[in-house]
């Protein structure tokens, strides 16, 4: 037992007395339903868009203006849609449709349940005890669009090599970094034989997934395709993680994330192909160079929550974006 009445579990929870859990509850099911849905409109506009991605918002709006005043309590969010009304979220859904579509309920009915949903978060966040079936019916509009919210987390990790290397002027260019490229065994069967070359300090290999609401093959310049590199330090080396962050701070904005690795030898880091082959390759060959001189021989271990340090496109190893795929069936909102 706390000072007062609060009471805390073992896990840290402070439960007070005043406060519903069906409230507390609920505002954990809309921080989860809210904060997926800024990721899936941030990912999809950023393929869609590229850099332009946010031409509908205010990246300095007066809730970000406000929160970045209190100079005695910084916050790492960057991202516009972090400060963005849950109803410029739905604007920005209803408007590109087509990007959407594939993960969410047919338009109408995903409207109607929007406005119950809405009115719910009005209700919690405004202190109000609200109604008995408030819980009951967001976590039934969370098993609604359970399924698409798997599907767009599962394809940012359906990736794929790029095959022949030299039929994409990015992958060719960068194939020289490839320690163990994919070579044609026979007739359009690919796979990766040989030794790996150990003399090159930094890996890189050259991948790429397509949007689920894309049709067109990959091309640089085009839009609906994330190329997804993976660079990895060879023959022992680490790298020194928070130096390497700090060296390519001015690539950042060109990212859609960043994945860190948790034994601080790989990152990975996607680019909306719309971005185009001059400037993929630009950013890449800094990344590169930047992510050599970052290698170290003795391990350097760097702060356990060195992603929650950083804004949002920085991402760790427990995120499902870095991890969750096509081949691990699950509930994606435990409902």
């Amino acid at each position: 037992m706390s000072e007062g009445n609060d009471t805390k579990d073992q896990s840290g929870f402070e439960q007070v007395p005043e406060v519903p859990v069906h409230v507390l509850n609920t505002y954990s099911r809309l921080w989860q339903l809210e904060t997926w849905l800024r990721t899936m409109v941030y990912v999809e506009l950023r393929a869609l868009l590229g850099d332009d991605w946010a031409k509908g918002l205010n990246p300095s709006s007066n809730s970000f203006q406000a929160d970045k005043s209190l100079t005695h309590m910084p916050t790492p969010e960057m991202n516009a849609l972090s400060y963005a009304q849950l109803s410029k979220l739905t604007e920005l859904i209803a408007n590109h449709w087509d990007c959407f579509s594939v993960y969410l309920p047919p338009k109408d009915l995903w409207d109607a349940k929007l406005r119950e949903v809405a009115q719910i978060r009005h209700r919690v966040a405004h202190f109000r005890v609200g109604h008995v079936d408030d819980l009951a019916r967001l976590k039934q509009f969370l098993r609604d669009i359970d399924k698409g919210f798997w599907t767009f987390c599962t394809s940012y990790n359906d990736m794929n090599a790029v095959i022949p290397q030299e039929s994409d002027p990015i992958a060719k260019h960068f194939l020289p970094f490839d320690p163990l490229p994919w070579v044609e065994v026979e007739e359009k069967t690919w796979a990766q034989v040989g030794f790996r070359d150990k003399s090159l300090v930094v890996g890189l290999s050259v991948r790429s997934q397509r949007r689920p609401w894309c049709r067109e093959p990959l091309e640089a310049g085009m839009p609906g395709h994330l190329y997804d590199f993976y660079m990895f330090a060879q023959d022992g080396r680490t790298f020194d993680l928070p130096y390497l962050l700090e060296r390519t701070r001015t690539l950042h904005h060109h990212l859609v994330h960043l994945c860190l690795d948790d034994m601080d030898r790989s990152v990975r880091f996607t680019v909306p192909a719309i971005l185009g082959e001059t400037m993929i390759k630009e950013i890449v060959q800094s990344w590169h160079d930047a992510a050599g001189s970052a290698c170290r021989r003795s391990p350097l271990r760097p702060p356990s929550d060195l992603a929650d340090r950083w804004p949002e496109y920085v991402i760790g190893s427990s995120n499902p974006l870095t991890f969750l795929d096509p081949s691990m069936p699950c509930s994606f909102f435990g409902v």
